[in-house]
């Protein structure tokens, strides 16, 4: 398990700050430096490129304040303007912090020695990092001036979970499709991370698929369910509960101190995707130490993809760095989210609309972020949790078509970025990225090995052949690396420079799309450009009109060593049509209660004829004039058909038709009866139903138990089930299943054997109401409803055959005072059940009366009285010669009247209500 840690510090052993002040640099400059470090080796500030500095294997850059001025660690013979620093640089500790605290340390390499006279918490060796506890004035005396340590700070972070709301729809992002035409690609040979806290194992969704990381947090969490739910679901509790991977095992990590976890861990556990739904509360305005430890940790795991939800701070104002102030831009929740390596993920709706409180790029330096939206209309948190699902099916993929092998988490991540379709403002932009998740096309460009691998190093090309058919349109190149992490606070993170770019065989060369990332929001919002991107470690071409043989050319502009890189492309055939959505699996609507879209692929223009059959034959249409280029139509409040259904769309003299699909609402089911020897289940009968699968909750998933034409079930024995929940499903004739009943536990549905309750209630001047509430009448003779008289029960009502499973009776004549009702069911097999409704008071004949009476001393007297317009009757007890012994205001219909220390013998009562006085006489024995 991992603490959370407050009033964190940070030392971290590379540093670079993003700062406005272009001459920050010169504050760390000795005031006597000149060029005393010439000839030497050590800790310089130098004024070089940093491009020539990344070249340059021979020192290290420890921090960047621009591209001119750096401080490195090596030889300064090569520069002609270098000076001496003083370790103030790297210093950031607030002036209030005193005393023994927790601080984060980190340096060159993994060497607890550094630390040895410190308290070591815990150490993170893939970042180098270590938490530490010690005193301000100790660390700044031992570590400051070890040439291991580079940065001292007090940032902490403090994570958020984002979004409480599941909105779980697969179609908008095409999963559906992938569930249809691919059912076993379910995750199965794949384990995925939820990082924030524990979610619940034992959710019906996610039953027995969970593995032990040793990182768990204590808490679990109602939002943590929900992401692994998003990303795992079963959909044994109903289809809302249906997530991506529907078999891939899940693990969790504690997100409290807001790290990666430990290398070994993703690789002993086989992690290829973990998912990270949650903001932090920390300044976004730099590349922090949990920026680098992020992108360290997929350096280390090169198939290791980090998948973040962008945040919900649509509205946002940045709080120092370059953007600094400027409203509803650079809003990213936290410095994770600044990491190269990982992908961000935002939220758009059903129509590609983004919600207003949906975070907003750039990254702190103008990075592109998020690089992907995807569907939620409450959180990025449900937004992540689909892309990390996505992800997972396309790691299956690759190992089932690799011969087990791990996919890189560079090629994942570009063939989601390259097979995104565009929304939100027109091109590449800061809100939406590279679009929104298209997860069937990512699918279908690994399946047909659309993407190729390389390698490269300074200054040279490698090139790729792309042939094309002469039909082809849209075409769409995504360049993809994992960079080396840069140094904390870097004013740029990117250090290996990569730059892509098409040769059509003839004079045209296209480069890819880049944004003007000013710090203004007129900039910002510019549509995209081509030209040369020295920012990202994503590139994208898109042709629209493309000819028919490309050269794809990488050229390594700034590398250090070499840089392994991935290539993904699409395109499109002109004049072709094809549906997403529904298919022969899907029901409309999704849920069988909200409107769904049609979704189509098309690349014809103009409009459409959309229709529907039940049988075939006979057409109904719903919209003569569908604009084509929409890809999508809504069906608002289809007829309840419960039935089978074909979509039909009419091009001119072409129709494009979808499988049958079905259209109907859940199933209403209930229990009749919980008996000791039985249980009875049953639902409301679905008009177009052959016959009904009764499903039982197994170890994982749902698994049938009985399949019944009739409306009800009876089971004999529940010993044999492994759970209590139960759903029915209705079948057609052809075989189609229509939406089932969510799925219940029998024994948390109020209904015992065969009752769900009996009670009485009090109708003033009328007489008392025997309210009957049955699960069934099935097998039931009659009903007899008594009442107790004197020490005996007479019958009342007796009901013949019933046939209503809500009764409600009235005792017209109940006795004055006290009444006890019992009602008695007796069934056709000889046996009976007796139920009792309790007991209550009914006066309409005389004010009030006194029982028990003769009342044994030290027992409590109690007294009931009709409704009184004085609300509070005054009761007084005399004993025979006159004198009070007790007196009380009388509560409610029903009191009690104490009766300790009274001697035995006659005494007598006196009740004060709306201007009378009421009189009786009480014996105390």
């Amino acid at each position: 398990m991992r603490g959370i840690v407050l009033g964190v510090l940070l030392i971290v052993s590379i540093y670079g700050a993003y700062s406005q002040n272009p001459s920050r640099w010169r504050t760390f400059i000795k005031e006597t430096s000149g060029q005393k470090g010439r000839g030497e080796t050590g800790v310089f500030m130098v004024e070089a490129s940093k491009s020539e500095l990344i070249r340059n294997r021979s020192i290290s850059i420890l921090r960047s304040f621009d591209n001119e001025h750096h401080i490195i660690l090596g030889s300064a013979d090569s520069y002609d303007k270098l000076w001496e620093v003083d370790h103030s640089w790297k210093l950031n500790v607030s002036d209030n912090n005193s005393g023994d605290n927790y601080y984060i340390v980190t340096n060159s390499g993994f060497n607890l020695d550094l630390l040895s006279s410190f308290n070591v918490v815990r150490a993170y060796q893939s970042s180098h990092t270590y938490l530490i506890q010690g005193d301000v004035e100790k660390i700044k005396s031992q570590l400051l001036s070890d040439p291991n340590v580079i940065h001292i700070t007090n940032r902490i972070s403090i994570p958020k979970t984002e979004g409480r709301v599941i909105d779980l729809n697969l179609n908008p992002n095409r999963v559906n499709k992938i569930h249809h035409f691919f059912p076993a690609l379910n995750g199965s040979t794949e384990t995925v991370s939820i990082q924030e806290n524990r979610y619940n194992t034992e959710d019906i969704d996610l039953l027995n698929r969970s593995i032990a990381s040793g990182l768990e947090s204590e808490i679990t969490d109602n939002h943590a369910t929900e992401m692994a739910t998003i990303v795992a679901g079963k959909g044994n509790s109903f289809i809302t509960g249906k997530g991506v991977a529907r078999s891939v095992q899940i693990s969790s990590s504690d997100f409290s101190d807001v790290m990666p976890d430990p290398d070994d861990s993703y690789t002993t556990l086989g992690i290829l995707t973990q998912n990270h739904s949650y903001g932090v509360s920390d300044d976004s305005s730099h590349y922090g130490v949990e920026a680098r430890a992020f992108d360290l940790s997929t350096v280390n795991n090169p198939s290791l993809l980090h998948v973040f939800s962008s945040g919900n701070q649509g509205t946002g104002v940045p709080n120092g760095g370059n953007y600094d102030g400027l409203e509803g831009f650079a809003n990213l929740t936290g410095n994770i989210k600044m990491s190269k390596n990982s992908l961000v993920v935002g939220s758009v709706d059903t129509v590609g609309n983004v919600p207003a409180f949906v975070s907003r790029g750039p990254a702190y330096d103008g990075r592109i972020k998020p690089e992907v939206v995807a569907y939620s209309v409450v959180g990025s948190s449900n937004s992540a949790a689909l892309v990390s699902g996505v992800a997972t099916l396309l790691q299956q993929q690759y190992r089932e078509d690799n011969a087990g092998s791990d996919m890189p988490s560079a090629l994942t991540k570009a063939l989601l970025i390259n097979s995104a379709e565009d929304v939100g403002p027109e091109g590449l932009d800061f809100i939406t990225g590279y679009g929104s998740l298209n997860a069937w096309k990512s699918l279908e460009a690994l399946q047909n090995n659309q993407y190729f691998q390389g390698t490269v190093i300074n200054g040279n090309v490698e090139s790729f052949v792309l042939n094309i058919p002469p039909d082809a349109v849209n075409l769409k190149v995504t360049l993809v690396w994992t960079d080396q992490a840069a140094n904390v606070d870097d004013f740029t993170a990117l250090i290996n420079d990569l730059d892509l770019r098409l040769e059509d065989g003839g004079s045209i060369v296209t480069l890819p799309w880049v944004l003007d990332a000013s710090p203004n929001p007129t900039d910002l919002q510019k549509p995209a450009t081509r030209g040369v991107d020295n920012l990202n470690n994503v590139e994208q071409v898109t042709i629209p009109n493309p000819s028919t043989t490309y050269t794809i050319e990488v050229e390594g502009a700034t590398v250090s060593g070499s840089q392994v890189f991935y290539i993904a492309w699409q395109y499109d055939i002109e004049d072709t049509f094809e549906w997403d959505y529904p298919t022969g699996s899907d029901n409309m609507p999704y849920n069988g209660e909200t409107g769904s879209y049609f979704r189509w692929t098309t690349t014809k223009s103009g409009t459409g004829e959309l229709s529907y059959t039940e049988d075939d034959i006979n057409w109904t249409v719903l919209d003569p004039d569908v604009d084509l280029t929409l890809g999508r139509w809504r069906w608002n409040n289809p007829p309840t058909i419960n039935n089978s259904v074909k979509a039909r769309m009419t091009i001119g003299a072409e129709a494009f038709e979808t499988d049958f699909f079905t259209v109907s609402e859940p199933l209403s089911a209930s229990v009749g009866f919980n008996c000791a020897d039985s249980l009875m289940l049953r639902w409301n009968p679905s008009p177009n139903a052959a016959d009904y699968t009764v499903y039982n909750l197994g170890m994982e998933e749902l698994e049938a138990y009985a399949t019944v034409a009739d409306t009800f079930l009876v089971i004999p024995d529940t010993s044999v089930f492994p759970n209590r929940q139960f759903s029915i499903q209705p079948n057609l004739p052809s075989g189609s299943k229509l939406l089932p009943a969510p799925t219940f536990n029998y024994s948390l549905q109020g209904v015992n054997c065969y009752v769900f309750s009996f009670f009485q209630t009090v109708a003033l001047d009328t007489g008392i109401y025997l309210d009957l509430r049955l699960g069934t009448t099935y097998g039931m003779e009659e009903i007899v409803f008594e009442r107790n008289e004197l020490d005996d029960y007479v019958v009342i009502e007796t009901i013949n055959n019933p046939d209503k499973e809500v009764i409600s009776f009235l005792d017209a004549s109940p006795n004055q005072g006290y009444n006890q009702h019992r009602a008695t069911i007796r069934f056709s097999n000889g046996e009976t059940l007796v139920l009792s409704a309790g007991s209550t008071f009914y006066l309409s004949d005389v004010p009030l009366r006194v029982f028990p009476n003769p009342v044994i001393a030290g027992n409590n007297l109690r007294i009931i009285t009709r409704d009184f317009e004085d609300s509070s009757p005054l009761f007084e007890l005399v004993d025979d010669r006159g004198a009070l012994i007790h007196k009380q205001e009388v509560l409610g219909n029903l009191d009690n009247i104490p009766t300790v220390g009274l001697q035995p013998g006659i005494y007598f009562y006196r009740l004060y209500a709306d201007g009378e006085v009421y009189v009786g006489r009480l014996l105390v024995r």
